[in-house]
């Protein structure tokens, strides 16, 4: 196992005098670019408390951390703020905040080779895009939007405040966000799944031959699931259940202020 903070690899400094609104703000910036030979089937883990975050798969050998540090609280504060990185079977990319600080923000593009996979990204502050690449990742944040596109495996995605937009995945695990949009594309089940908003619509594409039992709720909204052949057994405005094909794991769709559309993929 080995690791590595960003002190000793930054790349470039900057200074960027922002004005606006009769006051200006000195934006302190710091480039990190660091590539790497990963280990044979790693899997890539992010913890970025205060950023987005953006992971992309690429026909490739190494895999390409870029990092964008900015803050408006000075040099001494950016500073103190690291990339570490540690290289093992499960390869980790942290930012590493000084306690109780949260002045600077860090910005990722990520790009992994084939042969990696990715496993859990989290944020407590920043957006989070995963794009043409595999695994089962556990993806979370808590104040930003979640978009997933082309992942050769199960995904489940949480937010606090933002949208989901899940597309061309193997398979879905549970959504859900407090204060968002959802819309997914399923077209495998591996357990019994949630699909919950406490305040935005939902949409799915459902796999025509997908068999499943659904089960919708909208406190305030429409239901409509007009092109799927559904066997139905309770529906009136806004609430539906019913069961595709042949019937099978459990998708539970729920939001409290917005509608619910059931549509084929």
């Amino acid at each position: 196992m080995s690791a590595m903070k960003s002190g000793s690899i930054i790349v470039l400094l900057g200074l960027l005098l922002l004005i606006g609104g009769g006051c200006s703000e000195t934006v302190m910036t710091e480039e990190f670019y660091q590539s790497y030979r990963p280990r044979p089937d790693s899997i890539l883990e992010v913890h970025n408390p205060n950023g987005p975050v953006k992971v992309e798969g690429y026909d490739g050998e190494n895999i390409e951390i870029k990092a964008l540090k900015k803050t408006t609280a000075g040099q001494a504060v950016l500073e103190r703020v690291e990339v570490y990185i540690e290289i093992d079977d499960i390869m980790t990319v942290e930012t590493e905040h000084p306690k109780g600080e949260m002045e600077v923000s860090v910005a990722y593009e990520i790009k992994i080779p084939d042969k990696m996979s990715l496993g859990k990204i989290e944020c407590y502050n920043g957006n989070i895009e995963v794009k043409d690449l595999a695994g089962n990742p556990e993806l979370s944040t808590s104040n930003g939007n979640i978009e997933v596109e082309n992942l050769a495996g199960f995904v489940s995605a949480r937010s606090s405040n933002g949208n989901l937009d899940i597309s061309g995945t193997q398979g879905m695990g549970n959504l859900r966000t407090s204060n968002g949009d959802i819309k997914a594309e399923i077209s495998a089940l591996q357990n019994d799944l949630d699909i919950i908003t406490s305040n935005g619509s939902i949409t799915i594409l459902l796999e025509p031959g997908l068999s499943a039992t659904l089960e919708a709720r909208t406190s305030n909204g429409t239901v409509s699931a007009d092109n799927l052949d559904l066997e139905i057994t309770e529906q009136e405005q806004t609430a539906l259940d019913g069961k595709l094909n042949d019937g099978g794991y459990n998708i539970n769709i729920n939001t409290s202020n917005g509608s619910i559309e059931l549509d084929l993929l």
